[in-house]
């Protein structure tokens, strides 16, 4: 895994490193691939033993589909907008979206973070590292249908890509220029 690149997705806030060799950012391929019918299905079909869970109340592809564009255009409206009002409100920052990746474990540097969704009960998750209250790095998103990250391969992606990113971030203090801390 190589990072190639690291995008302000709103300037002084919400940032999003790029992979060698994907073609964009991992906050826009997230918002792409959520809104492209073709890939949710093929992913909801592979994944339908996970959608058909008592949890997610017997929802068919076809609704699943049509939930995940729904929460994708809520959430990237909220994370945009939340990114930009917390530069200037202390109350309501990105702080507020995003909680530590593990219940109990908070981390005051470099934390791995994530934000669900808006529409409850969500699938939808945003990884990040946080650099402050409203400064995060997105590293990587994907529709969680099971209770834990280490029963399915494409979750222990994400988690692997939290952690390359936090080391690539803690290891050298020039790769943390790119946020323009004061």
């Amino acid at each position: 895994m190589k990072i190639i690149n690291t995008f302000a997705i709103v300037k002084d806030s919400l940032y999003s490193v790029q992979y060698d060799p994907e073609l964009l950012n991992e906050f826009a391929k997230c918002f792409e691939l959520w809104n492209d019918p073709i890939y949710l299905r093929e992913f909801f079909e592979q994944h339908q033993k996970d959608l058909n869970n008592d949890f997610w109340n017997g929802i068919t592809i076809e609704e699943a589909i049509i939930k995940t564009k729904e929460d994708a255009s809520l959430f990237e409206e909220e994370l945009l907008y939340i990114a930009e009002t917390g530069k200037t409100e202390r109350l309501e920052t990105l702080s507020t979206l995003f909680e530590p990746l593990s219940k109990g474990v908070i981390d005051e540097n470099l934390e791995k973070d994530k934000a669900k969704g808006m529409k409850r009960p969500s699938w939808l998750r945003i990884y990040a590292i946080r650099i402050e209250a409203n400064i995060f790095v997105v590293c990587g998103g994907a529709i969680k249908l099971t209770p834990t990250m280490n029963e399915r391969d494409h979750l222990i992606l994400e988690l692997d890509k939290l952690e390359f990113t936090r080391n690539y971030l803690q290891d050298d203090d020039e790769n943390l220029e790119f946020v323009e801390l004061n």
